[in-house]
């Protein structure tokens, strides 16, 4: 009588991917395909998303932080979302930074600030 093996880490990791399914409960990746493809082909399918903490804004590489996606999904969602929210993240930080900084500055020591709307002459 034959034993079975305990399956790798690797086949762990690609069954436990196959279960995936979206948002209408179908799976990810068609049990079909699946049946055809090795545990690597199938975990060369998947990119790992940092969420809820981007690793952009230091986010651990840790089980709770990874949120396992296809390839075209997590570059839809790295287009879309992510991009614009960092670089938004960074002009606010920036203007805030520059805030910070003039208002620290002793009053005497700033420079002037003109509007940059000229001034109208008052009619007599």
């Amino acid at each position: 009588m034959r034993t079975a093996r305990s399956p790798n880490l690797r086949i762990r990791c690609a069954a436990a991917l196959l279960a995936l399914t979206d948002e209408r409960g179908k799976r990810l990746v068609p049990h079909e395909h699946a049946k055809q493809m090795t545990a690597d082909q199938i975990i060369s399918l998947f990119q790992f998303d940092h969420y809820p903490i981007r690793a952009e804004a230091g986010g651990p590489t840790e089980p709770w932080n990874l949120d396992p996606r296809l390839i075209p999904g997590h570059r839809e969602k790295t287009a879309k979302r992510d991009i614009p929210e960092i670089a938004k993240i960074r002009r606010v930080s920036a203007a805030e930074e520059e805030f910070r900084r003039r208002m620290l500055t002793p009053k005497d020591q700033r420079a002037l600030h003109r509007s940059r709307w000229p001034k109208r002459k008052w009619r007599s």
